[in-house]
């Protein structure tokens, strides 16, 4: 790697680190990987140099910690600007009501920086840029009369039809039981009110009292509004 764009990667390197907890904040996190998403810069060599170079900007430091997050994205900079084609991805995992989220970055469809433990199976919840075939997201639109699921928020569900909801604007995570993740389904699909939300629930599962529904629902949707995932609209 020359020397010129070894010293531009490690200053660049350093300022995000120093960075990158003020912009996470600042940002959703698709605008944040598009800024990050620079063109390669002249004098670009050596992926695995980068990367290597990478793990150690970016490594935990007693005095100075840091995140897989930001390890992550960090080292998606880095590693673009060097022209090599690599995914920043995140992850979630569920053991009990233990959530576990993680992010890396991929190559060739191969963990190559903040790889996932072993054991651990993570179920993809973002991913920049997306898998091909996926169009890009336009404009979102604006809220319609009613609940609405904020644009910004993604579901990923888990085996055990439970899930947990990405806001990407934020990068909170909010996690849901099954009925949740029922209710959330039918919230993208029209039922734009409680007692839509309510009615259809009750259908889906008849062996729960009706008015427990109610309340289960007011309930989530309080929730849902308190962390900014849902818009509502007149």
């Amino acid at each position: 790697m020359p020397l010129l764009f070894r010293l531009r990667q490690a200053l660049t390197g350093l300022g995000l680190r120093a960075a990158l907890p003020m912009l996470v904040k600042r940002q959703a996190l698709p605008d944040l990987l598009a800024a990050l998403d620079r063109p390669r810069q002249p004098g670009a060599t050596g992926g695995d140099e980068t990367r290597r170079l990478a793990e150690r900007l970016f490594r935990p430091l007693r005095l100075w910690p840091t995140t897989c997050l930001y390890r992550a994205l960090g080292s998606y900079a880095l590693l673009r600007a060097a022209g090599q084609e690599v995914r920043f991805v995140i992850g979630v995992s569920k053991d009990g009501d233990d959530l576990k989220a993680h992010a890396w970055l991929e190559r060739d469809g191969r963990a190559i920086v903040s790889t996932p433990g072993p054991g651990t199976d993570y179920a993809i919840a973002y991913a920049w840029p997306a898998d091909p075939g996926i169009p890009a997201p336009g404009e979102p639109p604006g809220p319609g009369p009613g609940l609405s699921p904020h644009p910004d928020v993604l579901l990923t569900e888990f085996p055990d039809r439970t899930g947990v909801l990405l806001h990407l604007g934020t990068g909170h995570y909010f996690t849901l039981n099954t009925t949740g993740v029922r209710a959330w389904k039918l919230l993208g699909g029209g039922a734009s009110d409680s007692s839509r939300l309510a009615s259809a629930l009750a259908a889906d599962f008849p062996d729960v009292d009706p008015v427990r529904v109610r309340v289960d629902i007011e309930s989530l949707l309080s929730d849902l509004d308190r962390e900014s995932l849902i818009f509502k609209g007149n």
